[in-house]
């Protein structure tokens, strides 16, 4: 039955933005290629810009849609309140999630320096006495007889490091006026080449920086007759990085599950498994900036002639 909770963890798309993620990066990488497969003749200068622009908004929005996929599944599996042993409810929850409340709980982890410490908390799961951290991303990994004490060590400083990257992504998604801006009616546009910084007196340029690479978004401001506008650099090896990791943190939420729910048919397929520690230091390097600015802000107000009309 497609209902049964084990067929969700058996055929989700646990790798679904990692995928996303390398094919986008890898046409980026070799633009005129795929550009002439897609265009043929029509893949002029202007279209070559218009194909690596789309391409990076595409990469930059899946990076948002794995961090709201991700804080989906890590909130529903969440034992807090719930029966971990009753499998059903990730189906009821994950459908019933009410979006404004994950919202809040993912600002929260942003204001809140102890957000996250319910990972380290206790649990009785399947007559073993594990972290709510080892339940939601080492599930069925419990067992002293089959892994030394080591191994649990390293499995708690994988959580501490998890914990560091969820704070991250968490900081990136609470600014949604970009994501809602390529959500709601592509409210975005390729609008600056360049900023320039003169003298004064002289007029001339001190600093410059090249922003044919970025997009421009909307947003209202607390003022009726004013919006503001936004412009972010593209930095396509942090969102592809940055992907990767969130990718990674939702297949161990899947993919252990999977494996703990004993397919007869991936007996002998998971007699040997790999088993994955996440790292602070190498988070870090997922989330190292590659561009010169990053967000350009500045605001218009209509004039009064403008209001009465």
């Amino acid at each position: 039955m497609i209902f049964e909770p084990r067929i969700f963890y058996q055929t989700y798309q646990k790798d679904y933005h990692k995928i996303k993620a390398t094919y986008l990066k890898g046409m980026l990488e070799d633009l005129p290629k795929y550009g002439k497969a897609f265009f043929g003749k029509d893949f002029d200068k202007e279209y070559t810009s218009t194909f690596r622009r789309t391409l990076k908004s595409d990469l930059r929005q899946t990076y948002f849609h794995a961090i709201e996929t991700f804080f989906e599944l890590f909130f529903a599996l969440n034992p807090k309140d719930k029966d971990p042993e009753d499998a059903e409810f990730l189906l009821f929850t994950l459908t019933y999630a009410n979006w404004q409340e994950t919202f809040k709980k993912i600002k929260n982890i942003t204001e809140n320096e102890n957000a996250l410490d319910f990972l380290d908390e206790k649990m009785v799961y399947l007559g073993y006495n594990v972290t709510i951290g080892q339940y939601l991303f080492y599930t069925g990994l419990f067992s002293t007889e089959k892994f030394p004490k080591e191994f649990f060590d390293e499995v708690a400083e994988s959580i501490e490091a998890i914990k560091y990257g969820i704070k991250t992504i968490a900081k990136d998604f609470v600014n949604r006026e970009e994501y809602n801006a390529y959500k709601h009616g592509l409210r975005i546009i390729p609008a600056s080449s360049k900023i320039m910084f003169t003298e004064v007196k002289t007029m001339e340029v001190k600093v410059e920086f090249d922003l044919t690479e970025s997009m421009s978004f909307y947003m209202k401001t607390k003022y009726p007759d004013e919006l503001k506008v936004i412009t972010k650099l593209f930095d396509v090896e942090r969102d592809f990085q940055m992907t990767y990791f969130c990718s990674n943190l939702i297949h161990h939420l899947i993919f252990y599950r999977r494996i703990a729910m004993k397919f007869e048919k991936d007996k002998e397929k998971f007699s040997k498994i790999p088993i994955s520690m996440f790292g602070k230091e190498p988070i870090e390097k997922c989330n190292k900036i590659n561009v010169e600015v990053q967000d350009l802000e500045y605001t218009i107000t209509r004039t009064e002639k403008e209001i009465k009309r």
